[in-house]
């Protein structure tokens, strides 16, 4: 059973990285997932994760201002967000922590 768990887990992984490859390869510039680099994305990780998550800096606010926000909301229940042990619903409260209007996820 655990042999079957973990290929469930590796073949989601694997689409993630397939999913992030293909927009990269399509997106002419260095802001392939909703107008963001991965780079861009890893100055929130410090908001999104962790038992204690801290606030979200201000470099990660001007990242979010220049995100597609209604993009990001495909990613809400994804299972790429706990492989990078990254905490939904705090992910989904990051624009209204930096002022921002949160995107309707519901919709």
């Amino acid at each position: 059973m655990e042999a079957k768990q973990n290929f469930v887990i590796f073949a989601a992984v694997l689409l993630m990285v397939a999913a992030i490859g293909m927009q990269m390869a399509t997106a002419g510039d260095n802001n392939p997932l909703c107008g963001l680099s991965i780079n861009d994305l890893m100055t929130c990780k410090s908001a999104v994760s962790g038992p204690k998550p801290l606030p979200p800096s201000d470099k990660c606010c001007a990242v979010l201002r220049k995100a597609d926000l209604p993009c990001l909301c495909t990613f809400k229940n994804s299972p790429m967000l706990s492989t990078f042990k990254i905490n939904s619903t705090l992910a989904m409260e990051l624009p209204s922590k930096c002022k921002l209007d949160s995107p309707n996820c519901d919709s």
